[in-house]
């Protein structure tokens, strides 16, 4: 009896923290693809505005060497904004963190399945136990990081 309470605990306590992760995976997820949507926006807008900023700054209104200069500017912006974009592979892991949050979903339902299993049988429960420790323990390994920014936000609860 003593150790069907305490399996329960266990059960209970891997279940809040798959839970955590779950939702802290999808959060970094949406702030990945968040980050990404405005460096892309901006490539874009900066991109039509270089490409038009001969008709919206008409050339003999303002002084050719400003003219270009401003374009310079704004090519040099649209260069570092796409560079950065590139670099921090935001798209990928924005969908990396999605993934790793439906494994910790998929993680928290055999929990709730094993939960059940503890009343018929204490020994199986311990040996879907075991096999979900090894899963965990993949995809810790395989998930993508979570910025801190989420993880103290999840580590307070």
């Amino acid at each position: 009896m003593s150790t069907n309470i305490e399996l329960h605990k266990v059960i209970d306590n891997w279940h809040k923290r798959a839970s955590q992760v779950q939702d802290a995976h999808y959060d970094s997820g949406s702030l990945c693809k968040k980050w990404f949507n405005i460096l892309g926006l901006s490539v874009v807008v900066l991109s039509a505005l270089l490409g038009s900023i001969e008709v919206i700054i008409p050339v003999d209104n303002i002084n050719p060497e400003i003219a270009k200069n401003v374009s310079g500017v704004i090519s040099l912006l649209v260069a570092i904004l796409a560079g950065i974009q590139m670099y921090l592979k935001l798209g990928q892991r924005s969908e990396l963190h999605r993934m790793a949050g439906a494994h910790y979903g998929e993680v928290k339902r055999s929990l709730k399945t094993i939960n059940i299993t503890c009343e018929e049988s204490e020994h199986k429960a311990i040996q879907e136990i075991n096999k979900i420790e090894k899963k965990m323990d993949t995809y810790a390994k395989e998930s993508p990081e979570i910025p801190h920014i989420i993880l103290k936000k999840y580590r307070a609860n």
